[in-house]
């Protein structure tokens, strides 16, 4: 219980400054019975509030929970961990300390009949163990030290089976700039934030069956166990405590979507509604009520841990949608969650038109930015999903790929895509990864895909995959999804696990014709470059697709720069060879010889990590390519994109390879007596670098 305290005037006046005053100030101590000590809890930490960075720096998240017990020594409370996860044996347990709060006195509190039954705490004089990441979506990466620097305590509220609290806090890091960007904080270092606690009694639903990991990555894990005396781990997916006749989990709706219907251009709009849809279409592939949704009041906080909180966030600054949970980390029931979402959607309404042939505009919308995000002892910000809204160049590659003339209204159109990015996370929270293999089945088995703008339109509801992993996993069934799944790790190594693709054969409906039309304006030079995103998707079919694929991705990549280049265009589009050699120089550098982060797919996350396979197809037609540019066949190719060809003929290792140096170095002096100028000085460079590869081809 919360136990008032009183403070000394001044400090009292500057409280006072700083609330709002539609909240009266408040401190307090809290008490807790000694009955408790010695029995578990559920220490829940969740960053409400964060400046400067707000939402980008870990704001309206969950920090995770912990399961703790309480003991007093030296004028101390502390606090550690009690959960079940770190026994490695029956001798070794290990004795987890978390943090420490000391142990106050209060007059008032003293001259109550029960005082003895207790332990006065000050929660706001704890160690505070805060840290921050350079990165807030660099999970991996360790935290700098924070230090507090002042702390005030809010908005104490009994629950029925705990408290909940909120902690105002300031301070700094010595080694990680917070702001480095510039902002309204003009101390780089220092970052405030509102950090909301809650202490619940431990409990596990009585009726709560974990369930066996499945062959596939279908769910998010729980935190890993120690099985004790094997020296093993052990893990379940993560699910709420949801079956038929049980009672169904309330989200509640963020009061801000309700006020949009006073905006003069959302207005018309049912986006509450749409919200409430992605939430509530889940309860079809349940079969029973699971999910239900309501508009929050005005007191109720999206920080609150007894709630599940649908956010909205009308500052664009931060274009995502993202969803966390609060869970159990003994079993992996999920005790709570909440959905954030960013304004920036709001915008795609640009997209969408009652006429269906009217072409798309184009509404930029914020890209992912690297920035600090706080900690608090073991307790970090993981969010399930970072769903970025559509950017402008994602936007314009999409344009022409929309779903077609379908007879919808904008109006139909645009809540179904607000009700599919709501259903998207909802999903996440009830313990499903993302399955990007969804478009395989157009539009797509699954809302938990990565979809086109349009086609999200079409995804309102959950689909076929949805049903067959939430019947696995709440309703009993033994079955595996027959439909096409991959998730986040599988993008970077399997050319069909893609974000954002379409059809059921994506290399020929999606990726070459979206390759073709921007290498093609480019050439003909009616603009200014080709977007590298588009080459690098068509590339990763040729690093890891099957062979008839490998050869379908090499001939697209290969025939808009292929040996010889159209004569007739040479001659009569000024800068037409030269824009052919520039694009070739970069489809050979691209398969073999560029870092990485070059051959990255921003559509994915990443590179496509693989080089490309020998292949009986591909690799003769490749090599017989990069001969055909080192000769300069065409008389359009230039000495850079010679000297690339050699890197990559000695890179690939081949005999085949080597005998095309050759006869290229034979080829070459052959036609070295007639050149004179730079043309025989380059030539002779290239010789040497021809003959510098062919020595000790084999040796790397």
């Amino acid at each position: 219980m919360a136990i008032e305290r009183t403070l000394p005037t001044k400090t009292q006046q500057l409280i006072t400054q700083s609330v709002p005053s539609t909240r009266a100030p408040q401190s307090f101590y809290v008490a807790i019975n000694k009955r408790e000590l010695g029995k578990r809890w559920f220490l829940t930490a969740y960053l409400k509030d964060y400046f400067p960075g707000t939402v980008g720096g870990g704001a309206a998240a969950s920090l995770g929970v912990r399961v703790v017990t309480f003991r007093v020594q030296n004028g101390k409370l502390f606090v550690f961990d009690a959960s079940n996860n770190y026994a490695t044996s029956d001798t070794f347990d290990p004795t987890l300390l978390i943090e420490a709060y000391p142990l106050v006195q209060s007059e008032d509190f003293d001259d109550r009949v029960d005082s003895d039954n207790y332990v006065l705490f000050d929660p706001a004089a704890g160690l505070n163990r805060f840290g921050v990441l350079s990165d807030g979506f660099a999970q991996g990466s360790q935290p700098a030290h924070f230090q507090i620097d002042l702390a005030f305590l809010q908005n104490f509220r009994k629950l029925s089976d705990g408290a909940t609290f909120e902690e105002v806090f300031t301070g700094a890091s010595n080694d990680v700039p917070q702001n480095a960007a510039g902002g309204l904080e003009p101390n780089v270092f220092k970052v405030s934030g509102t950090l909301g606690l809650s202490l619940r009694r431990y409990s596990e639903s009585p009726d709560y069956v974990a369930s066996p990991l499945p062959p596939r990555e279908y769910y998010f894990r729980s935190d890993a166990h120690s099985v004790k005396n094997t020296g093993t781990t052990t893990q379940s997916p993560i699910k709420w405590n949801v079956h038929p006749g049980g009672k169904p989990i309330t989200w509640l709706i963020s009061d801000q979507f309700e006020k949009l219907k006073n905006h003069p251009v959302y207005g018309p709009y049912d986006i509450a509604g749409a919200v409430k849809r992605g939430v509530e279409n889940w309860n079809a592939v349940f079969g029973f009520k699971a999910l239900e949704a309501k508009i929050a009041s005005p007191g109720d906080s999206y920080a609150d841990d007894d709630k599940n909180f649908i956010i909205f966030d009308g500052d664009p600054t931060y274009g995502y949608a993202f969803a966390n949970w609060r869970s159990n980390p003994n079993t992996g029931e999920v005790r709570g969650a909440s959905v954030y979402l960013n304004g920036v959607w709001l915008t795609s309404l640009s997209q969408f038109f009652d006429d269906p042939t009217a072409a798309p505009s184009v509404s930029p919308a914020a890209g992912p930015k690297a920035v600090p995000a706080l900690t608090w002892g073991e307790l970090r910000n993981d969010p399930l999903c970072v769903l970025w809204a559509p950017t402008a160049e994602q936007l314009r590659e999409e344009a022409g790929a929309d779903a077609a003339a379908l007879g919808r209204t904008k109006k139909e159109k645009f809540e179904a895509y607000i009700t599919h990015v709501i259903a998207h996370e909802i999903g996440h929270t009830l313990g499903l990864r993302h399955n990007f293999k969804g478009s395989l089945k157009p539009v797509s088995s699954t809302v938990m895909d990565y979809n086109l703008t349009q086609d999200r339109t079409l995804l309102d509801k959950p689909g076929t995959y949805d049903k067959a992993v939430i019947d696995l996993l709440y309703n009993g069934s033994n079955a595996q999804p027959a439909d096409p799944f991959c998730t986040d790790p599988d993008v970077l190594t399997d050319p069909d696990c893609s974000r954002f693709d379409f059809g059921a054969n994506p290399i020929a409906d999606d990726v070459i014709p979206g390759y073709n039309a921007t290498v093609q304006p480019f050439l003909s030079g009616t603009t200014s470059g080709f977007s590298s995103n588009t080459l690098n998707r068509l590339l990763k079919w040729i690093r890891g697709g099957s062979a008839a694929q490998r050869l379908q991705a090499w001939n697209a990549a290969v025939a808009p720069v292929k040996v010889p280049a159209d004569a007739t265009k040479v001659a009569t589009i000024r800068g037409y060879g030269a824009r052919v050699d520039f694009t070739a120089r970069t489809l050979f550098a691209r398969l073999y010889l560029d870092p990485a982060a070059l051959r990255g797919d921003s559509r994915n996350g990443g590179a496509f990590l693989l080089d490309p396979p020998v292949d009986p197809q591909v690799t003769p037609l490749l090599i017989a390519e990069l001969k055909a540019n080192l000769v300069n066949a065409d008389s359009i190719r230039s000495y850079d994109t010679r000297r690339v060809t050699v890197a990559v003929l000695k890179k690939l290792q081949l005999t085949a390879a080597l005998s095309a140096l050759e006869s290229a170095r034979d080829t070459i002096k052959a036609s070295r007596p007639g050149l004179s100028g730079d043309d025989a000085t380059l030539t002779d460079e290239l010789l040497s670098r021809i003959n510098s590869a062919i020595s000790n081809y084999f040796n790397q």
